[in-house]
């Protein structure tokens, strides 16, 4: 008798199933022995960059919640009690947000001309070191 296209022939075999093979992690050593002057210099005037970013929002911050606390009116009162003289002496005037962040945009700049220009040294003498040295050794692991 022959089957129709409906109906199945053969035998129906289940796959063999055995215990799972451990992974292989391979390893591998290498040494650091020369870092680019250049991707140093960029990556660090770009990080530069963001920590001068935080460092203006932390301060505008900062003076914002002294001013929104009193502190620097309080400290104003005091300078006039103590003096005796009110027109004498006014913190608001002196750390007004206008001055806080001149002098802070200022650090900044500085900051990130610095910090730039030490990445880059840092990454000459690293490769000086490593010239008399060798590098440094890193063991490289494949994924778990």
């Amino acid at each position: 008798m022959s089957a129709g296209p409906l109906e199945a022939t053969g035998t129906v075999v289940d796959p063999v199933v055995g215990p799972a093979a451990a992974p292989v992690r391979r390893k591998a050593r290498v040494a650091l022995t020369r870092v680019d002057p250049w991707s140093v210099m960029k990556l660090g005037f770009l990080l530069s960059i963001a920590l001068a970013i935080i460092m203006l929002v932390s301060t505008m911050l900062l003076w914002w919640v002294l001013d929104t606390a009193g502190v620097f009116a309080a400290i104003s009162e005091q300078v006039a009690e103590v003096t005796g003289d009110s027109a004498a002496f006014s913190v608001e005037e002196v750390l007004s947000l206008p001055r806080v962040m001149t002098f802070a945009l200022l650090v900044a700049v500085i900051d990130i001309v610095l910090l730039t220009a030490l990445a880059t040294l840092t990454a000459f003498l690293f490769n000086l070191a490593t010239g008399m040295v060798g590098g440094a050794e890193v063991t490289l692991t494949e994924g778990s």
